[in-house]
């Protein structure tokens, strides 16, 4: 497959002994598997059972020791997200998106709640589109243009009690500023301080699974930056995979969730080329019903096509 902007993109065909493991169910073993992640690779189970699946992902989180983080995310906190449902405590709905829309490059999570192990079982795929694209992080790459948006609270002299009320709603504010040079939304105001949005540059983090340090992509760096749904939307009409009328514009296919704190779309971290420098590979897959694909959430991205609206594709996600 032809490469885009000068990176390799690969297929299921070919993506096999450099970055994708195809595995049937009776020969999948834990330590394979972990195998696979920690190599930053990417592991499809192909044609197994849904209850299978979770418990597969359920014995992954407890190996590295998050399982806690498992239940926490399923069990809690999507009970608590307008865009997903919760489904049989293991795993969750994706997010909907409105016709023809495209998911830009994204690992899960964000900046201070930052999960290490992702998962996808798909129960009905689209007959045409739906494909995913998973994207692996140049970890020698520059970052520096990158933000994250991260939730703070802002006031001078705040006491406990000013603290607490103002964090009410709002439990990812961790950091309290007494000054902020980098406000993009208030959140919350009351008589002591604000909740603000600020901007802070993209920092490395160690992971659980192999205890070194990753630049990741997560939902409030790329999401609210142009660069990266145009990323994308590039990528896909160069595949000649997108759906729809002709457009040369990617903001129409744009997705970004109505409640999300880190909307709206309102940076630009660089150009087509800076932002395909960031990429090592993109490896293209279309999941059939029954498979499940785990991998290091982060090292790679995740991002999806989009499909004709008269089809119907589920896909569930389990993360920790």
């Amino acid at each position: 497959m032809k490469p885009f902007r000068g990176v390799p993109v690969w297929s299921l065909e070919d993506a096999g002994d450099r970055h994708l493991e195809v595995v049937h169910p009776s020969d999948l073993t834990i330590a394979r598997a972990r195998n696979v992640i920690e190599r930053d690779g990417l592991l499809l189970v192909r044609g197994t059972p849904f209850n299978d699946a979770a418990r597969t992902f359920s014995r992954l989180s407890e190996e590295y020791g998050i399982a806690d983080s498992y239940a926490l995310q399923m069990q809690y906190v999507a009970y608590s997200m307008k865009d997903r449902r919760a489904v049989d405590d293991v795993a969750v709905t994706v997010n909907d998106r409105g016709p023809l829309q495209i998911i830009q490059p994204h690992s899960e999570g964000d900046s201070t709640s930052q999960l290490d192990l992702f998962g996808l079982y798909c129960v009905n795929p689209a007959m045409s589109g739906g494909e995913n694209i998973l994207s692996l992080i140049d970890q020698r790459a520059d970052h520096s243009n990158l933000r994250a948006k991260e939730k703070a609270i802002l006031g001078a002299e705040l006491s406990a009690d000013d603290v607490a009320q103002l964090r009410e709603d709002h439990l990812d504010a961790r950091v309290v500023l007494a000054h902020c040079p980098s406000i993009c939304r208030i959140l919350k105001q009351t008589s002591a301080g604000q909740v603000v949005v600020r901007t802070v540059p993209l920092e490395k983090a160690r992971s659980a699974l192999t205890g070194e340090l990753y630049a990741t992509y997560w939902d409030n760096v790329t999401v609210h930056d142009h660069a990266f749904h145009r990323h994308q939307f590039e990528l896909l009409r160069h595949l000649a995979l997108l759906h729809g009328p002709a457009a040369t514009d990617y903001r129409p296919f744009m997705h970004v969730e109505d409640d999300s704190p880190w909307g709206p779309a309102d940076s630009d971290s660089g150009s087509l080329e800076q932002t395909s420098s960031l990429f090592r590979c993109h490896v293209l897959l279309k999941l059939q019903a029954g498979d499940l694909l785990v991998f290091h959430n982060r090292a790679w991205t995740h991002a999806v096509n989009n499909w004709p609206v008269h089809e119907q594709r589920q896909l569930l996600a389990m993360y920790a």
